[in-house]
């Protein structure tokens, strides 16, 4: 009698644990390549259970729509997280498409009558920090998940959920750490912290650190302009704003790599050295952070992971509408490089 597969045995022929195993056969977190490994073993070991691993609980597949407010695929943050979201559908036979909106150029009744063609179950929307607009989003009554938010007090009702990361608890215990380190006092955010939650979370977080440490600090020392008025990829106009502070910041924090690795530039022309004369830190680990000398302290965020979780908690949504909206934070992880190493 042939003996039957456990998840002993798949374990043993992968030379892991049987709780590494038995995670990534139910659903829980493991790192995708493992998870990905432990699943090819199953299913060329016939392991009986494995046709009802990974799939929604009525075995249907799903049909997911990614709308943004911009193309994704020319960010770098974006690549890893939608390739990771590309994996996860193509595994369960989730049908996966795209929509990029944009008010001047879209009607709000295109996208919907796109959306009631495909017959779409759920929506996972990136960059859409509009408020008229997540309204409208809501109204057509689909499960949405958002990764990030506006920044807003407003609320929004039901069917929806946001995924974001815990940036304000992470920068402001970097910035305390600083402060214990360095003896710096003067600190400046670059970035609108009102474009969106997370940008708003990263300012507060910066703030927290600052009172935490007995620091005061006054708004004027920061670069705060609307995103919709002052363009941060330009590198001359963010030279011209750093020169009115009545200091030169001790350190900048960025509202992520991209904004950083121009503030980086512009100290460069000013003969400004990072990190001797001011320390620069940037969010999400982008190409930016690695590729520039100094290279850039940063905070990295598991993108595979995100791209799943995002995926896993709108489908949950799609088979029980009634839970009441989340907001779900997921940890980063501080990759100290030479732009804040005195």
């Amino acid at each position: 009698m042939k003996k039957a597969v456990t998840i002993q045995s798949i374990a043993e022929a992968l030379h892991l644990s049987r709780n590494t195993v038995s995670k990534a056969l139910n659903g829980q977190y493991v790192p995708e390549k493992t998870r990905e490994l432990v699943l090819r073993k199953a299913q060329e070991m016939n392991y009986k259970s494995l046709s009802t691993l990974n799939l929604d609980s009525s075995g249907k597949k799903y049909r997911i729509l990614l709308v943004s407010a911009k193309p994704l695929n020319n960010i770098s943050f974006y690549i890893s997280l939608i390739s990771s979201i590309e994996t996860y559908c193509f595994e369960r036979n989730y049908e996966l498409f795209q929509y990029i909106f944009n008010n001047r150029k879209n009607s709000f009744a295109r996208l919907s009558a796109y959306i009631k063609e495909l017959h779409v179950d759920g929506i996972v929307a990136f960059e859409c920090f509009d408020r008229d607009f997540i309204t409208k989003l809501l109204k057509l009554e689909l499960p949405v998940c958002f990764h990030d938010f506006a920044h807003t007090t407003q609320t929004f009702g039901q069917n929806h959920d946001i995924i974001c990361t815990n940036d304000e608890q992470a920068i402001s215990g970097y910035v305390k750490r600083l402060h214990k380190m360095y003896q710096v006092s003067r600190f400046s955010f670059v970035g609108d912290n009102r474009h969106c939650h997370s940008f708003r979370k990263r300012y507060t977080g910066m703030l927290l650190g600052l009172r935490n440490a007995k620091i005061y600090h006054n708004p004027i020392e920061d670069i705060n302009l609307s995103e919709e008025q002052f363009d941060y990829g330009n590198t001359e106009a963010l030279l011209n704003e750093i020169k009115k502070l009545k200091e030169l910041p001790e350190v900048f924090i960025c509202c992520n790599d991209f904004v950083a690795r121009n503030v980086c530039m512009a100290l460069k022309t000013m003969n400004i050295e990072i990190p001797d004369q001011a320390l620069v830190v940037g969010f999400d680990n982008a190409a930016e952070s690695y590729s520039l000398s100094p290279t850039l302290t940063t905070f990295s965020l598991n993108k595979q992971f995100l791209g799943a979780e995002i995926l896993r908690t709108l489908i949950s949504r799609i088979e029980d509408k009634s839970i009441p909206s989340r907001l779900i934070t997921i940890s980063t992880d501080l990759i100290i490089r030479e732009s804040t190493k005195k």
